[in-house]
C-alpha cells in the first residue's frame, strides 16, 4: 500500500481487487476512473487512455466489441463497494488501486514497461489528496 491511514472499508476493498485477475483489475479501474465521483486538477483522461491500451493487449477482443460491464458479477459487486465509500475514502481507494497496477507483474515486459512509465502514480496521490 502506497498509504498508510486507509480505513477498514478502503482496505478490504483493496484486498477484494488484490484478488482480481490482472484484466479484470484493469477494467475496474477504467471503470472507476471514468465514473470516479469527485474532482481533481489531475488530467485523468491519460490514465484511462493507458489503461484502455493495456486492457486491448491483454484481450484483444476489448476494442471490438461493446463491453456489457453487467456481465461481470464480481466487478459490479466492488464497483457497489466503492460507491458505499465517503469522498476522502474513494480518493484513497483509487490511488491504491493504481499502485496495486503500478506494481503488478502483467507477464508482458512492454505492459510492465508503459505502465512503470506512463501511469504517474505519484504525482496522482499528491493531486488528489492535497485538493
Amino acid at each position: 500500500m502506497l498509504l498508510d491511514n486507509n480505513t477498514i472499508k478502503v482496505i478490504n476493498l483493496l484486498d477484494m481487487f488484490d484478488n482480481l485477475s490482472n484484466i479484470d483489475k484493469i477494467r475496474l479501474a477504467i471503470y472507476i476512473l471514468e465514473n470516479k465521483n469527485f474532482d481533481t486538477n489531475f488530467n485523468i483522461k491519460d490514465i484511462i487512455i493507458l489503461l484502455k491500451e493495456v486492457l486491448t493487449k491483454l484481450d484483444p477482443s476489448y476494442s471490438k466489441v461493446i463491453v456489457n460491464f453487467a456481465k461481470y458479477k464480481h466487478l459490479l459487486f466492488l464497483s457497489a463497494k466503492y460507491l458505499e465509500l465517503t469522498e476522502i475514502e474513494k480518493r484513497k481507494f483509487s490511488i491504491e488501486m493504481l499502485f496495486n497496477i503500478y506494481e503488478t507483474d502483467f507477464k508482458d515486459k512492454n505492459i510492465n514497461k508503459e505502465i512503470n512509465k506512463y501511469l504517474y502514480i505519484y504525482d496522482y496521490c499528491y493531486v488528489v489528496l492535497n485538493k
